[in-house]
């Protein structure tokens, strides 16, 4: 399975900021990549050491960062690496979500949830319809629709009538990660999940 390390991801939004604008400090990299300001300074030191990027210090508050050959290159290598581990994570979600749905719909369920409404979400709606399930409710709390279906906030799941939940979220440091569920989401018997580990459920 192709992978590509969180870093690296971290890593690659650096180079892609720099590549538009010089202008970079620990604070607006941390900001960018929701990491540590601690994370952000580790990052851009090792990747000036390596060659990545050149640093110009304007003066104590100002430091402008600028790609290097080598650091051109590595942009499109991470570019390749993620875009091959995009597209995994697509076929092995088609894969597993249609699974699911066929799981339900062997089970006698008809009427279902999911929760979220991002990539995951719209990937799994396909297994949804190719199995004739009927997607009764959405739960997210960051959009409004998916798909003509009105969202529901995530705070109303413990009313959700629904015969089954699936679990259309996932942990973006590590997507592949088993039974993901948000913190402030408490697990029931209706939750499915696309990427389960039977024993850790």
């Amino acid at each position: 399975m192709s992978q590509i390390e969180k870093h690296e991801l971290l890593q690659l939004e650096i180079l892609k900021h720099v590549e538009h604008s010089p202008e970079l400090n620990n604070r607006l990299a941390a900001a960018k990549l929701g990491c540590s300001v601690k994370l952000a300074h580790e990052l851009l030191k090792k990747m000036v050491e390596r060659g990545f990027l050149h640093v110009n210090k304007l003066n104590s508050r100002r430091w402008d960062y600028f790609l290097t050959s080598g650091g051109i290159a590595e942009k499109a290598r991470l570019t390749y690496e993620f875009i091959d581990f995009s597209m995994h994570f697509y076929n092995e979600a088609r894969k597993q979500s249609s699974q699911v749905c066929k799981d339900i719909a062997d089970s006698g369920k008809k009427n279902v949830a999911i929760l979220g409404c991002g990539d995951l979400a719209e990937i799994t709606y396909l297994g949804i319809k190719e199995w004739n399930l009927d997607l009764a409710e959405v739960f997210a709390d960051d959009k409004h629709s998916f798909l003509g279906h009105k969202i529901k906030p995530t705070n109303e799941l413990t009313n959700s009538c629904s015969d089954a939940l699936i679990i259309c979220v996932y942990d973006a440091k590590n997507p592949l990660k088993s039974n993901y569920l948000p913190e402030n989401i408490k697990r029931t018997e209706k939750m499915f999940w696309i990427f389960k580990n039977e024993n850790n459920a």
